[in-house]
C-alpha cells in the first residue's frame, strides 16, 4: 500500500471515529428539563356562550353600549340609540374571547388605580351571565391594565392591546353613518 493511501485511510477512519462520537453525545438543551409553560388564561370564558351586550363606562362620564338584539343584530343603546356598525361590534364582542390574562398579583386596590376605575366595563354572555370588570392604571411595564372582576379582591393584569381595542368604543363607537357605512 502506497504511503498516500494509507494517510488518506487514516483520515477517513478519524473522521467516522468523529462522527460516531458527535453523534453518540447529546445536546445541551436535550439534556435540561423544558420549563413548563402555563396554559394560556382568557378573562371570559368562551364556554359562557357569545356576548349579547357589552357596556363601557369611563371615569369621565363617556359611554357607549351596545347590544345584539333579537334578530341577532347589534344595535348601538349608548351615546344614542341607532343600528351600530356591524363590523365594528362584531370585532368588540369577538375581541372579548380573547382578552389575555397576563398575571395575577396580590396589589392594594388604591396602588392599581381600582378605587376610582378608568373604566368600568360590563359585559352580559349568552348564556345570561353578567360580568363586571373595573379598569384600573396601566401597569408600570405598560403590559397590561389592573383589573378586577365582579368585585373580587383579587388583582388581575389584562393584556392592553387587547383592552385598547375595546376601550377605543368609548371615543369611536361604532355608528354608520347615512351612505350605510362607519364612520372615521
Amino acid at each position: 500500500m502506497k504511503r498516500s493511501t494509507g494517510i488518506v485511510l487514516v483520515i477517513f477512519l478519524a473522521l467516522v471515529g468523529l462522527l460516531f462520537y458527535l453523534n453518540q453525545k447529546e445536546s445541551p438543551a436535550e439534556e435540561q428539563d423544558a420549563t413548563p409553560v402555563p396554559p394560556t388564561e382568557f378573562l371570559f370564558d368562551a364556554s359562557l356562550g357569545a356576548p349579547v351586550s357589552i357596556d363601557i363606562k369611563s371615569e369621565a362620564g363617556e359611554q357607549v353600549a351596545i347590544v345584539r338584539n333579537e334578530d341577532g343584530v347589534w344595535v348601538l343603546k349608548q351615546p344614542i340609540e341607532t343600528e351600530a356598525n356591524q363590523g365594528s361590534a362584531e370585532a368588540a364582542a369577538s375581541q372579548l374571547s380573547s382578552l389575555r390574562i397576563e398575571s395575577r398579583l396580590k396589589v392594594a386596590s388604591d396602588a392599581a388605580g381600582l378605587v376610582q376605575p378608568s373604566f368600568i366595563l360590563t359585559v352580559e354572555m349568552g348564556d345570561g351571565t353578567v360580568n363586571t370588570v373595573r379598569i384600573g392604571d396601566l401597569t408600570p411595564t405598560g403590559i397590561g391594565y389592573y383589573v378586577q372582576v365582579n368585585g373580587s379582591d383579587e388583582t388581575i393584569i389584562v393584556d392592553k392591546t387587547g383592552l385598547d381595542a375595546l376601550l377605543v368604543l368609548v371615543e369611536s363607537p361604532p355608528y354608520i353613518d347615512e351612505t350605510g357605512t362607519s364612520t372615521p
